[in-house]
């Protein structure tokens, strides 16, 4: 991708001025604000319809390239306090997770590597421990144990420099109880003629000063691993101190003691507290993962609020990245009588284009339709600039490429070369990224954007560009609609969906937060009304940070997942809350919308066929114009049928109303289709579509209180099949029947 670029928000309402940020190779690009209605491009389909909006921000821009400073560190700003010493002790527990497969690697740092001025702890290229000091370019001293740590263990290390005596102490313990380990090491050694020289960098954890930048500072040298309780001393300590200091003991004389950093306060900020009367406070950058386990976990308590002590260590990653932190290009004030719906700013120079979208919400505080569509951003950004099935270094990507030989997309190829991940995606030393933000670019959430796995490698749309399937019927059918997004019922609740009649969701609004989840529930049973057009939804619990809410939070364990959180790091450390799924938070899918997450495959969608159920009185207006034995979407632009990709079954164990019919059901998968993996007991071969009856999409209707009602189809698949036949087909037919009657009084 030569041309780029993202929004400083998704959700924007009329008389609201939303910013872009672009980067491109071009020297000019042309740029215009659009009405995204249908994204796909396929010929099978309508074919992608935009609408150009008349608006300021028409017109030509001078392009240039923005990159991106990936890493996350620690940032103290420079004081005299750590700026005028002459001897000195650094001193930290680290676990290293990449000692030896990256160049140098900054644990504590004040060095100024431009002037050789200043000092630091860091890892050298062979992956030990090593000291640097010096005053000049010319006087530099540079000592490595030459003993290379071991990755993904416990050390305490420490380096003293005594400007007296010119003598350095170096010590790399490991923290394990095995008799014979050869990467310990104490360290001795004469620096004759060494001194510090005066710098004002800032110090910093997890990485090296390189420059700085129109007053920003940056990073390089990034450090994988955790760093738990680092601290500067204006003395060198001696090695009985040093010990002491890796058993846990408080020092007899603390006098020296400039700076002790204490990583178990403030969890959910980015602040970095100095527990020293100094009060050198820092602040974390480019979102390393807080309440992990340090090192004193003892193993017991997997909650960090109930033993704050023991989780005492941030997690850093070369390839963190919170804000791009581009320059603004242009910026937008939406008139008073945009309609709500998905726009975009298309960008266009020679042959190279991107859209970068967002959501017209209605002015704040009212409503101008009685159809409310849910666009599942957080789900947008758990996947934004998904790795997994592009990058042949992923495993999943492995397994499937020796199946289907599929090409990778410009979009893809662009997130791999830059390092923008998702939450699918594992960092470079192989832990799983629990946090995403919108603030960046999101190359996957893009129309005419495909998903190439599925459908045997001929690829089909996903996320938005499958939500736009959707949009695009209910402009087709002539259905007034607002679009309001999840970080608006986020920050809402229940109140910004009081006004509809019925809100409907997307293809696959997997991610919710509590107070999303909350909102919706407080919809429904006050007597709204819900259409849950999608599969695999409800399904992970994630977090909004709550003073920084262009990021979300996931900790994944015992679900079907791309990686699963370290023991003990199951809690979000954004709001305290227990990660995972929500059905084992007892909120399972089927208590809210009567199916939840059964299967998911990648070959083939399927029709559904009527049950029983279908021919209850209650669902009469459902079935309209439906024959018997119609084969309910055998057909469709996702995998060539409705039901399918992820598919969603009903069950009462976990919560399924009582009341509730099983209208049709899709089934006949193949052994593509995997039941879901919280739901296998044991290791069996009877657990894929040909064998297990739990493979299936159920399509589901159940009256809530107070007049409410929930229609739910428990397929990704479904909306593709809508346009089918210009509009006039079975699926089509059944999601109207529906809506209509939903929104009548």
């Amino acid at each position: 991708m030569k041309i780029v670029g993202y929004t400083d928000r998704l959700s924007v309402a009329p008389d609201e001025t939303i910013r872009f940020m672009v980067s491109s190779e071009l020297p000019e690009y042309q740029a215009d604000i659009v009405r995204l209605i249908h994204g796909d491009t396929n010929p099978d389909g309508p074919g992608f319809k935009e609408e150009v909006i008349n608006s300021t921000v028409s017109g030509v821009y001078p392009g240039r390239i923005q990159g991106f400073r990936s890493g996350s560190h620690v940032l103290v700003p420079d004081s005299p306090l750590i700026n005028e010493i002459e001897s000195f002790t650094l001193a930290a527990w680290i676990y290293p997770t990449t000692p030896q497969k990256k160049g140098l690697q900054g644990l504590l740092t004040k060095w100024d590597g431009q002037d050789g001025h200043g000092y630091g702890l860091y890892l050298g290229e062979d992956g030990s421990l090593g000291l640097w000091l010096g005053s000049s370019e010319k006087r530099v001293a540079r000592v490595l144990t030459e003993k290379p740590l071991g990755a993904g263990q416990w050390y305490f290390v420490a380096g003293t420099f005594d400007a007296m005596a010119h003598t350095v102490l170096l010590c790399q313990l490991p923290m394990t109880d095995w008799p014979v380990d050869e990467s310990r090491v104490i360290l001795e050694r004469d620096v004759q003629d060494a001194s510090i020289g005066n710098n004002h960098v800032p110090l910093l954890m997890a990485g090296l000063w390189e420059c700085s930048d129109s007053g920003k500072s940056i990073v390089g040298g990034h450090f994988n691993g955790k760093i738990d309780s680092p601290k500067l001393f204006g003395a060198a300590i001696t090695y009985a101190e040093i010990k002491s200091l890796s058993n846990d003991q408080p020092l007899t004389n603390e006098k020296s003691l400039i700076a002790a950093w204490d990583f178990s306060c403030d969890f959910s900020s980015d602040k970095v507290a100095d527990v020293t009367k100094n009060s050198l406070h820092g602040k974390t950058v480019n979102l390393p993962a807080r309440a992990v386990t340090g090192h004193n976990w003892r193993k017991s308590e997997i909650d960090f609020k109930q033993a704050p002590k023991e989780y005492g260590a941030i997690y850093f990653h070369d390839d963190d990245l919170e804000d791009a932190s581009w320059e603004l290009d242009f910026e937008f004030t939406v008139p008073e009588n945009t309609k709500s719906a998905v726009y975009a700013a298309r960008l266009r120079a020679d042959n190279h284009e991107d859209y970068i979208p967002f959501f017209v919400r209605p002015k704040r505080g009212t409503h101008s339709a009685r159809i409310a569509f849910l666009a599942p951003t957080a789900t947008y950004i758990a996947y934004a600039n998904i790795h997994s099935l592009a990058n042949p270094t992923q495993p999943s990507r492995a397994r499937t490429a020796k199946k289907i030989n599929y090409p990778v997309q410009n979009q893809d190829k662009y997130s791999i070369k830059n390092q923008l991940l998702s939450l699918y995606d594992r960092h470079n030393d192989g832990s799983g990224v629990c946090y995403s933000s919108r603030l960046r670019p999101n190359v996957t959430m893009r129309p005419k954007y495909t998903k190439q796995a599925l459908d045997l490698g001929k690829g089909a749309p996903h996320l938005l560009d499958a939500d736009l399937h959707l949009l695009d019927w209910m402009e087709a059918k002539g259905h007034a609609y607002d679009v309001i997004t999840d970080e608006d019922l986020h920050l809402e609740g229940a109140e910004l969906l009081a006004p509809y009649s019925v809100v409907v969701t997307g293809t696959h609004p997997e991610y919710w937060s509590t107070p999303m989840l909350n909102g919706l529930e407080t919809y429904l049973t006050s007597g709204g009304r819900a259409m849950y057009l999608g599969g695999n939804g409800f399904y992970w619990i994630i977090a909004f940070d709550p003073d920084r809410p262009h990021y979300i939070e996931v900790r994944r364990w015992y679900g079907t997942q791309a990686w699963e959180a370290s023991p003990g790091e199951y809690y979000h450390n954004t709001t305290g809350e227990l990660g995972g799924l929500w059905r084992h938070r007892g909120r399972a899918a089927q208590a809210l919308v009567g199916v939840g997450t059964a299967a998911e495959g990648s070959d083939s969608s399927m029709p559904y066929l009527r049950k029983a159920d279908s021919h209850n009185e209650r669902v009469e207006f459902i079935f309209q114009g439906i024959g018997e034995d119609e084969k309910i979407g055998d057909f469709g632009l996702i995998m060539r049928g409705a039901g399918g990709f992820e598919v969603d079954r009903a069950d009462v164990g976990l919560g399924t109303p009582p009341h509730a019919l099983v209208l049709a059901t899709a089934s006949g998968f193949s052994d593509e289709y995997n039941h879901v993996v919280e739901e296998i007991l044991n290791t069996n071969a009877w657990e894929c579509g040909t064998k297990s009856p739990d493979v299936r999409a159920d399509m589901v209707y159940f009256e809530g209180p107070k007049g409410g009602a929930v229609f739910s189809v428990g397929s990704i698949a479904w909306c593709g099949s809508l346009s089918h036949n210009n509009y006039n087909n079975n699926v089509s037919r059944i999601t109207e029947n529906v809506l209509r009657r939903f929104t009548s009084p």
